[in-house]
């Protein structure tokens, strides 16, 4: 069985599609995962998502037919007899990254079955080609989360490819993350977005300087001790995207209840128009919180924690002049 973990945006999204930074980690919680059942020779290649009713070959026009393509031609290997069964317990069109999870557990899965493997780098580049078919103009976040499976501050360059770097953490930070129920269409947000900046950029790029400025605080802060200033900063980020018009009443109302309940501080998570809230609580106060979600509508609820001995301490593997694709 090969996989890849779900993620989660803790700060930045959006502004990170314009060269500003942002901050991600793995949510270990959630994972997609792919299947290998060796089959007749001559039988060829054939991909089944159970969870979506689907079956289909190699040579579909399909994106991920696309990716198993890419995949072996980089591996210079020829189409294996193989049925490769994909599931996932991440949440369709949720912002947690289902797309580049199945994705990366694909790539994964084809160079396990030929008995080799490929890098973390290796397989991000590739997911990213997928996740340009899925999204039209990804920022390069998800692929790269995904990949590494690491905490990452991630910024995309003008003039070459991304920077990504480990992510310092203290804590430990407890979050509470929840699905709004709400299906969030990536492509759908990014776009409108990017068609009401090209139509008057001079409005939006100080917003999203603004976006970078936040982000660049909160990653001070994670590494302290202070929760309440980690949540006034967490909220900041939620107030601005709420200004870029990428929120929606359902997740307003989550990160109020959140907020009411106790915790620290709440934002919306991943591209918006529905999807997931994430809270910053304190520990004490994690059922409390969860509790007041669920009552305001969440229909999912995941806990997870950063820092401490929990994902932020592992070694990333990522060095300050590492690059995801452009």
């Amino acid at each position: 069985m090969y996989s890849a973990p779900g993620k989660l945006i803790l700060a930045g999204e959006h502004a990170v599609v314009y060269n500003q930074p942002a901050l991600a980690i793995p949510l270990m919680a959630v994972r997609a995962q792919v299947a290998v059942v060796p089959a007749a020779a001559g039988a060829g290649l054939t991909l089944h998502a159970p969870d979506l009713g689907e079956i289909w070959r190699l040579q579909a026009a399909a994106p991920l037919s696309d990716l198993a393509q890419r995949t072996l031609r980089q591996l210079e290997l020829p189409e294996p007899d193989a049925t490769l069964t994909l599931t996932s317990t991440i949440p369709i069109a949720s912002g947690m990254g289902s797309g580049a999870a199945v994705g990366a557990a694909l790539v994964r899965a084809l160079a396990g079955l030929a008995g080799r493997s490929l890098d973390a780098a290796a397989i991000s580049a590739l997911v990213y080609e997928s996740e340009r078919t899925f999204h039209g103009t990804p920022s390069g976040i998800d692929n790269t989360v995904v990949a590494y499976e690491q905490p990452i501050i991630f910024q995309r360059q003008a003039d070459g490819p991304p920077t990504i770097t480990p992510l310092q953490v203290g804590g430990p930070w407890r979050f509470v993350v929840v699905d709004s129920g709400v299906a969030s269409h990536t492509k759908a947000v990014v776009g409108d977005l990017r068609r009401r900046w090209q139509a008057d950029p001079a409005a939006y790029a100080p917003r999203f300087a603004a976006i970078g400025a936040l982000v660049q605080a909160i990653a001070l802060a994670l590494r302290s001790d202070s929760g309440p200033e980690l949540g006034r900063l967490l909220d900041l980020n939620h107030a601005a995207l709420v200004d870029l018009g990428v929120s929606a009443p359902e997740l307003d109302r989550l990160v109020l209840a959140a907020r009411r309940a106790g915790a620290w501080g709440a934002k919306m998570s991943g591209a918006g128009w529905g999807g997931v809230m994430l809270a910053l609580v304190p520990a004490v106060q994690s059922e409390v919180v969860a509790a007041a979600l669920r009552q305001a509508g969440a229909t999912r609820l995941w806990t997870t924690e950063l820092g401490g001995s929990e994902i932020g301490d592992r070694g990333s593997g990522i060095g300050d002049r590492d690059h995801a694709p452009s």
